[in-house]
Order: C-alpha cells, then structure tokens, then sequence
C-alpha cells in the first residue's frame, strides 16, 4: 500500500541542501512552507533527533573508525582502522533500518488492544487504514517539479545547458521563438534538468501541455544514468586534450585508471568512487500491508520479546558477542 502526502510546512536545520534555491523553489510551487529550526536547539525537532540517537547507539558506535558525536568521545588510532564509502555506509543504514521498521516497539501500540506491541511499519499501517490516506497526485507535471530548472532560448540546434547541447521534434515549433515567460527570465524557456541523469532533458509545450524528451546529442553509447558530473569531467577532458572525447569511454578510462591506483586528483577519485558505486538494479520498494491485530497478536506470541526500541541491534549482526545492547 504505497502511500504519500504532502506535508504542510517541514522542520530543516540550517544546512545547505535545505535551504538551497532548488529546495525553496520545489516547496513554494508545491506549497509547503519551510520552517528553519532554532540554532543549537535540538527540541525544535526533537522526533528526529531522538532517532539519530538510536542510530548511533545502535549502529555507527559499533562500526569501524567510528569518530564519535564530539572530539571527547573520539576513539584512539581510528586513522588505523578500515573505513566505509558514503555508497557503502548508506547501504548499512538502509539495512538497520529495515529490521528498525520491523521491530516491535513498546511505546507503539493500538489504545483498544494496549498489549500488542508494534513495529513503526505496522503502526503506520494501521493509521493509514484507520484515517485514509492523502495521495499525490500521480502527474507527469508534478514529477518534473522536483527537477532543476534551467531556462535557455531554443535555437536552430536546440537548447545548451553547461556545455551539452539537446534537441528533439518538439522544439520545432519554437526555435529562436521568444517565451511567453517574464521576469528575471523574460524570453526564455523552462527547461527540467534531472542532475543525476543528463542524458536526457524535459520540455513542456504551452499549447498542449505535453512534456516531450530532449537528447544530449552525446546520448548514443550510454546505457547508465550519466550525472552532470560526470559530464562535466567528460567535457574538461575534451578541452584539455582539444578532441571529441566519447563519455562512456572517458569514464570507462576513469575507472580503469581509478582501479590500478593511477588516479591521483582528489575530484576524479571522488568521481571515480561514486560511479563503482552505481548500482544498476533498482529494486522497486513495497510498502506494508494492513494488519489484523489478532493475527499479528497471535504470530507475536511466538516471537521472543523486546523490551525496548534499544534492542533492535541484537537483530543486526550475527555476531551477537562483539556488541553491546545499550540500556537506558
């Protein structure tokens, strides 16, 4: 039962990627107000923080070169220890969390059957079911507000964007056509960038409505999603050695070069790095189902209990003897 809402204002602390134009701009048109915590106030969302205080308790405390929250809880010599990759940290994360939203949790429970302790995906199951759900709209449109805008002119060969070139039949209409757009970007045309996949660009024609794909002219060959920086570095490449330089085989040079450790510019490891961690399967995510208490009830009664959210860990490694349940 997949479900989805939109939120009336959310709660983001001062970082960056939550106060970024891109943000700002996909909340405004979806009508969402944000709302930027206090500054050291960790009480303005104090669900969230509670919760990465159980992820470190129960996970990153007991992984190798774990730093700790401040310089007074670091360990000693963790610069000797192995580390994770951030593809390879957030593949843990999913997987504790996994076995998080399936555990019975003491605080949750249904106010007619108060004995029957659930996991957060059974309580939110069983709200769903109690008080409906409110679904987004399933639209092509609304997809594309979630996208990066860049607005360009449509010339005789398409659009430009950061140096890639696009184009497609849809653009016939309006090739050096002026927008009916005003404002800071009078004349020009919106056009939907997906940064983490630039093979392809997104136009609406204002007479039917319709979004129609654009081409990278440089799309032939491609067969994996292809970021912007990878792009980016494809392009540098093409500059600095004044040669058409083809994307799959610059990053396949990349990965080679980036295996036999002849990689030595921190961009193109950080680079190289993110595209081994690529994954080219996309496993599609179901959601939980409604329960019946007295079937959940009855398959409970033959489960071990759990005391507490605390004793989730205990479920996440085999090797129950090299960690420690925390109590509080």
């Amino acid at each position: 039962m997949p479900t989805a809402a939109v939120p009336d204002t959310i709660v983001v602390d001062h970082g960056k990627v939550y106060l970024s134009a891109h943000t700002k701009s996909v909340c405004h048109r979806l009508g969402i107000n944000i709302q930027p915590a206090t500054p050291h106030k960790p009480t303005d969302k104090p669900t969230l923080e509670r919760f990465f205080r159980t992820l470190r308790q129960q996970l990153l405390e007991h992984l190798p070169a774990y730093k700790g929250p401040d310089v007074y809880s670091r360990g000693q010599r963790v610069e000797d220890e192995a580390f994770y990759y951030v593809s390879e940290l957030e593949t843990i994360i999913r997987e504790w969390i996994g076995i998080y939203h399936h555990t019975p949790h003491r605080g949750l429970c249904d106010p007619r059957m108060d004995s029957v302790e659930l996991s957060p995906a059974e309580m939110f199951s069983r709200g769903a079911s109690a008080a409906g759900v409110l679904r987004l709209p399933a639209s092509e449109d609304l997809r594309m507000e979630f996208l990066d805008v860049a607005w360009r002119t449509i010339q005789h060969y398409g659009v430009e964007i950061d140096g890639r070139r696009y184009d497609g039949p849809a653009l016939n209409y309006y090739r050096g056509a002026l927008s009916p757009f005003g404002g800071a970007h009078a004349g020009r045309w919106p056009i939907m960038v997906d940064r983490d996949d630039v093979r392809t660009v997104f136009f609406q024609d204002p007479e039917s409505k319709v979004w129609h794909t654009l081409e990278w002219e440089h799309t032939e060959g491609l067969t994996a999603p292809f970021s912007a920086e990878a792009a980016a570095y494809t392009r540098q490449l093409a500059l600095k050695s004044d040669r058409h330089v083809a994307p799959d085989e610059a990053l396949n040079d990349l990965l080679e070069r980036h295996g036999k450790g002849k990689v030595t510019a921190q961009r193109e490891k950080n680079l190289a790095r993110r595209l081994a961690a690529q994954s080219t399967d996309a496993g599609a995510e179901k959601g939980p189902e409604v329960i019946d208490l007295f079937t959940h009830l009855a398959r409970r009664q033959k489960q071990p209990a759990v005391s507490d959210d605390l004793d989730v860990f205990e479920k996440y490694s085999n090797e129950g003897d090299k960690f420690e349940v925390f109590d509080e």
